[in-house]
């Protein structure tokens, strides 16, 4: 069997096993990309994901990762699955990719078999490496040289026919395989994620600023979220699609096949913002949202989202979690924005709440007290 063979029976296998994109790349370094993420890097736009910087040696380059690899084979799997239901009071929204189950958990089991089905076509073992998000690699990079599609404004790898609503993993390989020509096409100039994005994170220049993006704050942010930023979440919960939904090229996208995927395989498109703001431990948090991507947030993550979509609502219901939130909770960031969402509101009923939080351990908690009574001297 000729490699060009090998590779066209791989593909065929893949997309067997339900993979919606497949493309091989050779293992050459990806200098154009290891340059923008390096000037990404340098101008703060990883915020504070350290581990961003620590591994940059390693982002563009497969064979430091991994010295045996030979190819790379880049799989897509389509994610979609419909549209957003009109959200009901008191519940917040969640980003597609969370609708389902978790897809770290998902996807490396049919990467396994697909492993196998290559050994298989060989007649002998081979040594490979199935990533799921889990090693440092410029995976959208490594797509794009692989054929799988364009890289958009936003970010985010455009496919020709899932759009952006894919999840991407590799495999590598210490096989030889035919490598298919890269994607040369750019996104469409319309720019519709820039214009819509509510805090300006998607730059001009390509670069996405993480400190202004709010899927970085509601997910990957462990601290407190600028208060000046706080409104801009509006009902997200966990993540934000708004620059997806606005893209052109995904105005037509078929719903994914992918079960796992589908909202009655995981949370589902909204939760309610009460029944998050009264999970008391992280315990409770972790079997409340074990196989789920919601995981990530931990508790002291949620429930600060839940307290900012509570005020950014107007859910009064919520003033009775968000008291107790703010007067008893041990986390300083959950007890500090519960502080900041009672000043929206119920800024007279609970002042002696705030006025207590004068004399929290914490320096945060203080700041948010003194900013409420400083907000409600200023509306007199």
């Amino acid at each position: 069997m000729t490699r060009e063979q090998l590779t066209r029976e791989v593909k065929r296998r893949a997309r067997a096993l339900g993979f919606h994109g497949v493309g091989v790349t050779d293992v050459r370094p990806l200098e154009d990309a290891e340059e923008q993420y390096h000037r990404w890097l340098h101008e703060g736009c990883a915020a504070d994901l350290h581990y961003m910087q620590a591994s940059a040696h390693l982002r563009a380059h497969p064979a430091r990762v991994w010295p045996e690899v030979r190819s790379v084979l880049v799989l897509a799997v389509n994610y979609y699955s419909g549209e957003f239901d009109p959200l009901p009071p008191g519940y917040g929204r969640i980003a597609r990719y969370a609708w389902g189950r978790d897809y770290h958990d998902v996807i490396p089991a049919r990467l396994r078999r697909l492993v196998a089905e290559i050994e298989r076509l060989l007649g002998r073992p081979v040594r490979a490496r199935c990533v799921t998000d889990a090693v440092p690699l410029l995976e959208r990079a490594l797509a794009v040289r692989a054929g799988l599609g364009r890289l958009g404004w936003n970010a985010c790898l455009i496919t020709e026919t899932f759009g952006s609503w894919v999840f991407l993993s590799e495999i590598l390989l210490d096989v030889e395989l035919a490598p298919d020509p890269a994607e040369t096409r750019s996104c469409y100039s319309v720019f519709d994620c820039q214009r819509h994005c509510p805090t300006g994170a998607i730059r001009p220049d390509g670069l996405v600023d993480a400190r202004l993006c709010l899927s970085y704050h509601t997910i990957e942010n462990r601290g407190a979220i600028p208060r000046a930023l706080r409104p801009k979440l509006s009902d997200w919960l966990f993540g934000c699609d708004i620059c997806q939904q606005v893209c052109p090229h995904n105005a037509r996208v078929p719903i994914t096949d992918w079960p796992e995927f589908h909202p009655e395989a995981g949370v589902g498109q909204k939760l309610a913002l009460a029944e998050v703001l009264t999970l008391a431990s992280d315990d409770a948090f972790r079997a409340r949202f074990r196989g789920t991507a919601l995981r990530r947030a931990k508790r002291r993550g949620l429930l600060r989202n839940a307290a900012i979509v509570a005020a950014n609502t107007g859910y009064e219901d919520a003033i009775p979690h968000l008291r107790r939130l703010a007067s008893e909770d041990p986390d300083e960031i959950i007890r500090g924005h519960a502080l900041w969402a009672l000043s929206i509101l119920d800024p007279c009923s609970s002042r002696s709440i705030v006025e207590r939080a004068l004399r929290d351990p914490h320096p945060f908690v203080r700041q948010e007290a003194e900013w409420a009574l400083e907000m409600r001297a200023a509306d007199r």
